[in-house]
């Protein structure tokens, strides 16, 4: 029998709970995602002063957008949606590179600063 079959003889409220506890679990899978990106913006972090990188590299951000953009397509997702949560996620994740990198962060072309 399938999910949907299965779905249709459930109780409205107990499909409703199986609904919010899939949503629980695939939350819980989405946050361990996340932290595991967390964890290469740390490398990253490490890595990119010694290169000579800055925190901000604005090729990189747009094909990362791209390439999420074309995944969402393809699993039938919002390109729209999956783009604009991926643009919170890489502002968050720069101005975490850049606290972790501190006064070694290398600046970008527009970041240079004019201060005295």
């Amino acid at each position: 029998m399938t999910r949907r079959a299965e779905a249709a003889k459930l109780d409205p409220r107990d499909e409703m709970s199986d609904v919010r506890a899939t949503i629980d679990a695939l939350d819980d899978e989405l946050v361990a995602l996340l932290a595991r990106r967390q964890r290469q913006i740390e490398r990253a972090a490490a890595v990119k002063p010694g290169l000579g990188i800055p925190a901000l590299v604005p090729e990189r951000v747009d094909e990362v957008l791209a390439r999420v953009a074309a995944a969402a397509r393809r699993e039938g997702m919002s390109a729209e949606l999956a783009q604009s949560l991926w643009r919170a996620v890489i502002e968050w994740s720069i101005a975490y590179e850049e606290r972790l990198m501190g006064d070694v962060a290398p600046q970008g072309p527009d970041e240079t600063s004019s201060g005295p």
